[in-house]
């Protein structure tokens, strides 16, 4: 893992200083005259990766089911047309599309760089607050902009390691933005087919690994100060995925934490706009070229008087 990261640091260092400044053929957009109110303190963004959109219920995952009962759900959220983990975590994490973001390919190629448009990351760290991303694929090293994260950590490929090493900075991480990959559904998915029984059976194993995370947020002193997100980079079908197919492109979204929307809703929306939502939550705002627009539907409470969403779940043993 050392040796990986170090690695990856020196092959990708000559190129970094051209990844900050996004390319003149990125969309503009109007900048907010003020940044949105400071709604948290630090959101936490878990990828599943290959979780198609009908998997938490067909699985009975359990943490994944307290977060669709006590959270907001969006019934219609999409990733790119390029439906691969790259690609579509690039645009998760930037709000922008692969035209401008420039990683169109989906596998660990240091001779490409790093992507090419500023991360959520950076935006965050140049306001002083803390950046961490716990992963599973050494390929999202492309995301990972020296200087824009004060932790990167490849642990292992298995999610329990993966969880463990993300738990044991949430219980204390101060204000800013962690992203936490699992990689067990699109593994479970390429070697026994999407929504088989073995697929499942990964993803409640990528939901346990879910709930050793929430775990940790709930000892967190900022806890009712925390927003997390679980989705996905891309679904599946039979053994595969990348293509134009619903299946391939309809991705699960849940936002979870106190003052969020209580149900489901059905504005449409696109993996794009994960990026933009973690930033509005924090108070920052939106760049000119992100295309991402954040998720109000999901940000804006709507809840009986006196429901209380509280972060607390089952502890979970590490």
């Amino acid at each position: 893992m050392c040796v990986v990261a170090f690695v990856c640091t020196v092959l990708f260092a000559p190129r970094a200083a051209r990844t900050q400044t996004p390319p003149e053929s990125a969309p503009t957009l109007v900048q907010p005259a003020s940044p949105p109110a400071r709604r948290f303190d630090h959101v936490v963004i878990v990828s599943f990766d290959g979780m198609r959109f009908d998997a938490p219920g067909r699985s009975r995952a359990p943490h994944l089911a307290r977060m669709l009962r006590e959270g907001a759900e969006a019934q219609n959220a999409s990733t790119i047309s390029n439906s691969t983990t790259l690609p579509s975590h690039s645009s998760m994490l930037s709000g922008t599309e692969p035209s401008a973001h420039g990683m169109d390919f989906d596998d660990f190629r240091p001779e490409r760089g790093f992507i090419r448009v500023p991360t959520i990351f950076q935006y965050a760290h140049d306001v002083g607050l803390a950046t961490a991303m716990f992963v599973s694929k050494t390929k999202l090293r492309h995301i990972a902009v020296p200087g824009t994260l004060d932790i990167w950590s490849l642990p292992h490929y298995s999610c329990e390691r993966v969880a463990a090493a993300a738990a044991a900075y949430l219980d204390h991480a101060p204000p800013g933005i962690t992203f936490v990959h699992f990689s067990e559904p699109d593994d479970a998915g390429h070697m026994h087919r999407w929504m088989s029984a073995r697929y499942l059976a990964a993803v409640r194993r990528a939901d346990a690994c879910l709930g050793t995370v929430m775990d940790a947020i709930e000892h967190n002193a900022l806890h009712d100060r925390m927003l997390l997100i679980v989705t996905a980079d891309h679904g599946g079908h039979q053994r595969r995925h990348g293509t134009l197919a619903p299946v391939d492109l309809h991705i699960p979204w849940i936002a979870w934490g106190h003052g969020v929307h209580h149900g489901a809703f059905d504005t449409p929306m696109r993996t794009t706009d994960t990026a933009a939502t973690a930033l509005a939550a924090l108070g920052l705002p939106r760049p000119s070229w992100m295309v991402g627009q954040p998720v109000m539907a999901a940000l804006t409470p709507e809840r009986p008087a006196g429901q209380h969403h509280a972060i607390a779940v089952a502890s979970t043993t590490r």
